[in-house]
């Protein structure tokens, strides 16, 4: 048997917006829940469609004539079998359809049965899983239709775990005050950036940014105006990096943005935006009362190319050095008077 499935990214943004998981790919439970299903009932043909309305359901496993071609049209059920399916929560058989019909999937003579399972959580719909073409005796039994009803709720439940595991990975990956990316995302994504712009032998860049006395913000108006402080600059370096880099919030009163492809000119223009625009975006009202004073940031950056030494060396030791040559400038920037920039030299690459 040959279950043909939907992959990648147009899967994953198919089962109710998920991102990456460690859990058990949701590909692979599909494959199994639409094998178990055919097998069960003698099916020559089956598909699962996710999607909570006719209008969005899009096919994302397939087995039988034409399965393929069927994924890659997308084609979901007759719109007014989907709508029935979507509403029902229990499955239903069609007796009889000739093959010049709307369905999606054919058999290959000319007339068929179907049955159809709907995927839905109380009230919610999330799919359709449809069976066609029984083997001999050319129908699908009380029994049969029973069976399939518990397939679907195996479906559904795996589809509503992987999609609460997968918010919560989605959580634990970001700072809860700015809903920036955290520490973790951050070693994660720079050791692949190193290894990328090695592999490709182009430059990369990191600057770490510190916001400038955010301790007097805290003492002056209380640490409900520093946290504001901190979400403000979150914002306004999310804003100046876009297209650009991406910025994590690295604990504190720091944070880090990787340029993934950049130059020493391009990294210090770009650290320089963020600074001048931190600055002209971050002062204002707040609530529920009070304003918060002009915000500003110390930045230090250094590229890859900048090390004094790459050759022979992996990619976690390279994203240490350029966290600590960072780390340096940044020491330098907040020294010589704060709200400004400084780029790393080979100095600040010592051992």
């Amino acid at each position: 048997m040959r279950i043909h499935t939907l992959r990648g990214p147009k899967l994953e943004e198919s089962v109710l917006g998920a991102s990456s998981s460690r859990a058990r790919s949701i590909t692979r439970v599909l494959e199994e829940a639409l094998e178990a299903s055919v097998l069960a009932v003698g099916a020559t043909a089956g598909a699962i469609y996710i999607g909570q309305n006719v209008d969005c359901l899009r096919c994302v496993v397939s087995h039988g004539p034409g399965a393929k071609s069927l994924l890659e049209r997308g084609d979901s059920p007759h719109p007014d079998l989907a709508a029935r399916a979507l509403g029902r929560r229990t499955p239903f058989v069609v007796p009889s359809f000739r093959e010049d019909s709307e369905l999606s999937i054919h058999a290959a003579e000319e007339t068929w049965i179907a049955l159809f399972a709907p995927l839905n959580d109380g009230g919610r719909p999330l799919g359709v899983l449809q069976l066609t073409d029984p083997e001999p005796p050319f129908r699908f039994s009380e029994r049969e239709t029973r069976i399939v009803e518990g397939l679907s709720r195996y479906i559904t439940t795996s589809l509503i775990q992987t999609s609460s595991l997968r918010r919560q990975e989605g959580l634990a990956a970001r700072d809860p005050l700015t809903g920036l990316r955290n520490l973790r995302e951050l070693n994660t994504e720079l050791t692949k950036a190193v290894s990328s712009a090695r592999r490709s032998e182009r430059d990369m860049a990191i600057m770490f940014v510190d916001i400038d006395h955010l301790k007097r913000v805290n003492s002056k108006l209380g640490h409900a105006a520093g946290s504001e402080a901190l979400k403000r600059t979150g914002k306004a370096l999310g804003e100046a990096a876009t297209g650009v880099g991406e910025v994590f919030r690295f604990g504190g009163d720091e944070f880090v943005v990787v340029q993934k492809r950049a130059s020493k000119e391009s990294a210090r223009a770009l650290a320089d935006h963020l600074r001048s625009h931190v600055a002209a975006s971050t002062a204002g009202p707040m609530r529920p009362g009070g304003t918060l004073p002009r915000i500003t940031v110390s930045v230090g950056v250094a590229t890859l190319r900048g090390l004094r030494d790459l050759n022979g060396q992996p990619p976690s030791d390279l994203k240490s050095r350029l966290m600590t040559t960072a780390d340096r400038a940044l020491f330098r920037a907040k020294g010589a008077g704060r709200n400004r920039v400084v780029l790393a030299t080979p100095r600040d690459d010592r051992r």
